[in-house]
């Protein structure tokens, strides 16, 4: 049977996450939210990860989402002072609005481009990894010698992959 994880239950978890994630000694957030430290060990080695993993994902969202309405502010403006030169008769300044905004509408295929192309991704941080690798650890938890030598060739493929 497998063990619930204290701190994913704990009533002030957001803040105990925040301080795993600011490095804060273990025993210092054991002491103020009246854990224990292997408990704060087994969570930030098997939920955190993914939960970090997550919290990248929104932001990198968020500001892809924010930089498409910024362009498209700024397209709106070419046009709005493009029409306001051509209803004045000022053709050389229309002609240098439809520059503008030749030069705004491909900055917003790019940063649409950008936004939909398929990123490169770290399988070692993907939740599916993490879920699995967990599940594995756990299951070898009884076998020590096995767990050992899983570890060692997590490692060594991580090692491989990054040289």
């Amino acid at each position: 049977m497998t063990r619930v994880c204290t701190i994913c239950s704990h009533a002030e978890r957001h803040q105990i996450d925040v301080a795993l994630v600011h490095r804060e000694p273990y025993r210092h957030i054991a002491s103020r939210h009246d854990i224990s430290t292997g408990a704060l060990q087994r969570h930030s080695r098997e939920h955190l990860p993914a939960l970090l993993v997550k919290a990248y994902e929104a932001v990198e969202r968020d500001n892809a989402e924010d930089l498409a309405g910024e362009v498209t502010k700024v397209k709106e403006d070419v046009h709005r002072l493009k029409e306001k030169a051509e209803e004045e008769g000022d053709i050389r300044a229309a002609l240098l609005g439809c520059d503008k905004a030749l030069k705004a509408l491909e900055l917003q295929a790019k940063v649409e481009q950008l936004i939909q192309t398929t990123p490169i991704f770290n399988i070692h941080l993907t939740t599916e990894w993490i879920e699995l690798r967990t599940a594995i650890l756990q299951a070898l938890g009884p076998h020590s010698e096995a767990r050992e030598s899983f570890l060692r060739a997590l490692t060594s493929v991580s090692d491989d992959s990054t040289s």
